[in-house]
């Protein structure tokens, strides 16, 4: 983990898969996309040269793999740590909007490189490999994808990881269709946010996941130091060290894709907090980053589009 003089590093695990967006059987774009990865990309734009930012995946030995590899370092992402699957590809999912910009999406994923990641690797392994970070960032789809064995081994990683004092950020996104059952993704759950330091809450997520009824049931079930609750227009809430904020929405027209309105609102947050910015003020990055990618299609927006902060 970091020392004096040395870059900070953050790294991201997950999924980018092949995207194309469009109605089915109609004129359909191919690009690519993933949780993690959208907000890996709007973090490292936002970030100072000086850190490093780290997609940490796994890809096949073919063409399209090696061609989305040097797409992602071409956005300024650090791609050297991703682990290579010789009889593996990439996952594809296919994304339409309608006309108030909500989402449908069809998948082809269950045997994707990406779900092997950390399959036929030990704790020790994959902890010293995180130690190299300052701050890890998974998603609740990032869990979901692995096999049970590569979930065990990240998870106990991470836990080692943390009481190395690296530090863990945790987005919710709870994808019910991606789970065996919802017992294992509560077990789940409860084992990362043990140890993050911030977590990133959809709202309507955790209502789904814990049939939580009101958001004082999130901040008293977790115990994080920083717990940052998303609820879409309403004001976003925020616990940090005990001490709670509301922070309002800014008001958007013309929404045209809400693909990546949370996956950016995260970086928008992270790339506050990491530049020693409040809580508070980290939110309204949130808020202003999101509020312009969902003004255009598609989960990355061109780098021209960004807001300067």
């Amino acid at each position: 983990m970091n020392e004096s003089n040395n870059p900070v590093r953050i790294a991201f695990i997950g999924e980018c898969m092949i995207q194309l967006q469009g109605p089915l059987f109609g004129s359909l774009k191919q690009s690519w996309g993933g949780d993690t990865y959208n907000t890996a990309v709007y973090l490292r734009r936002l970030l100072p040269e000086e850190f490093e930012v780290h997609y940490l995946t796994a890809l096949g030995d073919d063409a399209l793999s090696e061609h989305l590899k040097q797409a992602w370092h071409a956005q300024g992402l650090d791609v050297g740590k991703i682990r290579t699957i010789a009889d593996k590809r990439p996952g594809l999912y296919q994304i339409s909007t309608d006309a108030s910009g909500e989402r449908s999406f069809h998948y082809w994923r269950n045997d994707a490189a990406a779900k092997y990641l950390f399959d036929q690797r030990n704790v020790d392994e994959v902890a010293d490999l995180l130690m190299s970070f300052d701050q890890v960032y998974v998603s609740g789809i990032s869990l979901a994808i692995l096999t049970q064995e590569g979930r065990s081994v990240l998870l106990s990683a991470l836990e080692r990881y943390a009481d190395h004092a690296g530090k863990v950020v945790f987005d919710n996104n709870y994808r019910p269709a991606l789970w065996a059952s919802l017992e294992e993704c509560r077990q789940a759950y409860r084992r990362i946010l043990a140890v993050a330091d911030i977590a990133l809450i959809t709202e309507d997520d955790d209502q789904l996941l814990w049939q939580y009824t009101q958001s004082d049931e999130i901040f008293a079930a977790y115990q994080c130091p920083e717990v940052v609750i998303k609820r879409g227009s309403e004001a976003c809430l925020l616990r940090v060290n005990g001490q709670r904020m509301a922070v309002p929405t800014q008001a958007v027209d013309n929404v045209v894709d809400t693909t990546a309105a949370g996956d950016s609102f995260a970086a928008g947050y992270l790339f506050g907090r990491l530049t020693s910015e409040s809580p508070e003020q980290s939110v309204r990055y949130g808020h202003t980053l999101a509020g312009r990618v969902i003004r255009f299609p598609g989960a990355t927006i061109d780098e021209s589009a960004m807001p300067h902060f």
